[in-house]
């Protein structure tokens, strides 16, 4: 059984609907960040901060999708929705983590240097707005996709 034989079985829609949902969240930030800076920022496609996020989209598309395959009430729809409620607030955990960790870094390092002029770094944004936003472009291309 080949990798490609993934998308003619009966997983394909939700599987499709949880990349694309993924791949959109990515581009939405690429555009955002165009409208905000008036430049383009192709990191922005790799980049994991930010709204929508990426993960609670690909995994909140990937269940919006089984549930209109198989109802609410399936199996499938339970371990998905599982799963991606342990993702989603595993994403806003550590990547809040994150963030107050390179605060803490940085508060350290000008305490220790503070004549130093090292490069500037983005702040680190991840707020419950960005896994929102993502689980909403995974729902909202679920119904799309259809």
């Amino acid at each position: 059984m080949s990798w490609m034989s993934l998308l003619d079985g009966p997983l394909a829609r939700p599987l499709i609907v949880g990349v694309v949902a993924g791949l959109a969240a990515q581009t939405l930030k690429l555009f955002s960040f165009l409208a905000l800076e008036k430049r383009i920022n192709f990191r922005r496609l790799a980049e994991t901060d930010g709204a929508p996020n990426m993960h609670s989209a690909a995994f909140a598309g990937l269940t919006a999708a089984i549930a209109q395959k198989d109802g609410v009430g399936s199996l499938e729809f339970a371990l998905a929705a599982g799963i991606t409620a342990l993702v989603t607030v595993d994403i806003w955990n550590v990547k809040h983590a994150s963030a107050r960790q390179a605060d803490v870094v940085d508060s350290i390092v000008r305490r220790l240097k503070p004549d130093w002029k090292g490069a500037e770094r983005r702040k680190l944004s991840y707020t419950v707005f960005d896994v929102l936003a993502g689980t909403g472009v995974g729902v909202a291309l679920a119904w799309i996709i259809r």
